[in-house]
């Protein structure tokens, strides 16, 4: 008798000695086979042959009795077959190949010597700890998941509560442009509007400074009204438009998903393109209609004229030399000097890119250190017309204008600057002579 197997048997089972011993003698004291044969029966306790010896005469006794001419002969009725559960919890979670592989013995082999571990233990946790751990997932990963609806959020702080036509009066009141965004929370796009455009900060501030920002679904009742206001297919959904708050006019519109980038670069050109808070001049006042002059009024009028002509031609034309003299040195061009070599990367090295009149970009490295000036030369440099033609550079936010000065890049703030590049208005002299 080996006491180690037996002892062994017993932790593994709980099977008392007796019935442990009669296993282990029927499969000739292998562990494995006698475990197996225990799980298979269910530990009911059928006779078995008290040894190996026993068991082979027994087979021997068993092949006696069949007949090879007549057939079986003295064959005893089949064990009626038994359904039970050894292991509680949900059956229908998946439990990893490790646990039932094709060697499913294999699984009794480092049980602990505890007679009731294997009813304690629970196989769900474990399975789903292995698979974890199989696939490099941590468990605070899965304690915290991030559900869809914050994922997939509206910007609520950057929305404006009300009617379309409440949105449109206030950004009037607030001189602000009209940002609509109809979207369709089935459409995967309008998600990602919500999740990767709306939720960037440059983005934010962009609408948050220059306009009010409302936005529908396109099943709502304000969403349809907007579609047939403004000729909207709802097939085509997300749709971002920019309204003239004045006039109610459709300025633009985009269609799909636009990263958080090209939509912070579209809403800056359109800013620094159509200045919506810049005063408008004044009405003229109305002139009065010319009273009608006697002959002598007229001929007094006239001499008056010509005599005080006279006395200013001296001045008039000293003064216009001047003036020519003035247009002469603003209009000179100035001397147009080549930038050096492009630098490389590094932590003094910046990049700056400028958006030209005619659509393309500029996008050049420079030094922290260098003047603001360079700006200006690599303009007049890939632009030759920018030579002898004034133009600004203008940041696109906030929209406004960088000045020429002797500021390093540093300085002015233009580290990694997106910049855009507009034409000076001509001015226009006209001389009225009498």
């Amino acid at each position: 008798m080996d006491e180690e197997s037996l002892t062994s048997f017993m932790a593994i089972t709980g099977a008392d000695g007796a019935t442990a011993q009669q296993y282990l003698e029927v499969t000739n004291w292998n562990m494995e086979e006698a475990v197996n044969l225990f799980m298979e029966t269910g530990g009911s306790g059928t006779s078995f042959p008290s040894s190996g010896g026993n068991a082979g005469a027994a087979a021997a006794n068993n092949s006696s009795t069949f007949d090879p001419y007549g057939g079986q002969q003295n064959v005893r009725a089949p064990d009626p077959s038994k359904r039970q559960r050894l292991v509680g919890g949900d059956a229908d979670v998946p439990f990893p190949a490790q646990f039932f592989g094709r060697n499913s013995s294999n699984r009794f082999a480092n049980m602990p010597n505890n007679p009731n571990g294997l009813f304690q233990r629970n196989f769900a946790e474990e399975s789903i700890a292995s698979l974890n751990a199989h696939l490099g997932r941590q468990d605070s990963d899965r304690r915290d998941p991030q559900s869809l609806s914050q994922l997939f959020q509206p910007p609520v702080g950057l929305i404006f509560h009300g009617s379309l036509s409440e949105a449109r009066s206030f950004a009037k009141q607030e001189s602000k442009w009209l940002l609509v965004n109809i979207q369709d929370e089935t459409v995967f796009a309008s998600l990602r509007l919500n999740r990767d455009t709306w939720s960037d900060d440059l983005v934010q501030n962009l609408v948050s400074s220059s306009f009010v920002f409302w936005q529908s679904n396109v099943k709502s009742d304000q969403g349809k009204k907007f579609c047939a206001l403004y000729q909207i297919d709802p097939d085509v959904v997300p749709v971002t438009c920019i309204i003239d708050p004045r006039t109610g006019q459709k300025l633009v519109q985009w269609h799909d998903f636009i990263e958080k980038q090209e939509m912070a670069e579209k809403l800056s050109d359109f800013c620094c393109l159509n200045p919506l808070g810049a005063p408008t001049a004044p009405p003229p006042a109305p002139v009065p209609a010319p009273r009608e002059r006697t002959e002598d009024e007229e001929l007094a009028a006239a001499i008056a004229a010509s005599l005080e002509r006279d006395d200013d031609d001296d001045g008039y034309v000293e003064e216009m030399e001047d003036d020519d003299d003035e247009e002469i040195a603003e209009e000179k061009p100035e001397v147009f000097v080549p930038l050096p070599d492009e630098p490389a990367d590094g932590p003094t090295v910046t990049r700056v890119q400028i958006r030209t009149t005619a659509g393309t970009r500029l996008v050049r490295r420079f030094y922290k250190g260098d003047s603001v000036s360079v700006l200006w030369q690599l303009v007049r440099q890939e632009i030759p017309e920018a030579r002898s033609r004034p133009f600004e550079l203008r940041t696109s936010f906030p929209p406004a204008a960088v000045p020429l000065t002797d500021q390093t890049l540093s300085d002015a703030k233009l580290e990694n600057a997106s910049l855009m590049m507009q034409w000076k208005p001509t001015k226009t002299c006209t001389n009225d002579f009498v």
